[in-house]
């Protein structure tokens, strides 16, 4: 089931969700949560709602789940790359997600959400040039790529923005790092992965860590407490 807005822009980009759908009512209500974000599909047989939209991923979760309805990001974009913002972070606890998809035109859109940030102030979410963690933050090299965020009341910075000088080949192997803006201070660091695009991803569990498609929506983004101990058991066993 396909509706449409008038949101085309030139960085819309393709976002998938599973989502727990079981009756039409269910589809309506999705629908008109995102009434106004973009074009909307909705696939209620493989549980698929997929979106094109300028607004970040997170958003449009929120909007989901605001229905009653659990949701998880599945695919994103085309050519997509994602870096888990967790390492380097033992003095700031600061972590998240930090998503790239190049557009079919050029340039690249960068969305994701940063945690555990100072209240209401501005930071540097820069690109470096390796993916090297040796050291730490400290060894990832000199900054390819330099972006300003801010956080918001809650320590969150949400991340939705254009970059027509970067492309997601030429960012896999790389690091995202989060900084102070005064003086550059490396506070939490990632490797730039690739990730899956739209419908590349139809995994029901993680093998990586036993973690369930929908148990993964209640757990933190990384760290040992993705895990219950069970999960942590079985994987010590299998050698994982």
């Amino acid at each position: 089931m396909m509706r449409k807005t008038k949101m085309d822009k030139k960085t819309d980009i393709k976002i998938e969700f599973a989502v727990q759908i079981s009756s039409h009512q269910c589809v309506e209500k999705v629908h008109e949560a995102l009434a106004d974000v973009g074009k909307v599909h909705i696939d209620p047989k493989k549980g698929s709602v997929l979106v094109e939209t300028a607004l970040p991923w997170i958003e449009i979760q929120r909007r989901i789940e605001a229905t009653g309805r659990r949701a998880v990001l599945s695919g994103f974009g085309g050519q997509s790359a994602v870096s888990i913002v967790n390492y380097g972070n033992n003095d700031s606890k600061i972590c998240g997600v930090v998503r790239f998809c190049t557009l079919i035109d050029t340039g690249t859109v960068v969305d994701g959400i940063i945690d555990g940030l100072d209240a209401n102030k501005s930071y540097k979410l820069n690109v470096h040039e390796c993916g090297d963690m040796s050291k730490g933050c400290a060894s990832v090299g000199e900054i390819y790529n330099c972006n300003d965020i801010q956080s918001d009341e809650n320590g969150r910075a949400t991340i939705r923005f254009y970059k027509e000088e970067l492309a997601v080949e030429d960012l896999i192997g790389r690091s995202v790092v989060i900084a102070k803006e005064c003086n550059n201070d490396r506070l939490a660091c990632g490797i730039i992965a690739r990730s899956a695009g739209i419908f590349e991803n139809y995994k029901k569990i993680c093998a990586c860590d036993g973690v369930t498609l929908w148990d993964e929506r209640d757990r933190p983004l990384a760290g040992n407490n993705r895990r219950t101990e069970e999960q942590k058991s079985v994987l010590e066993k299998t050698g994982r």
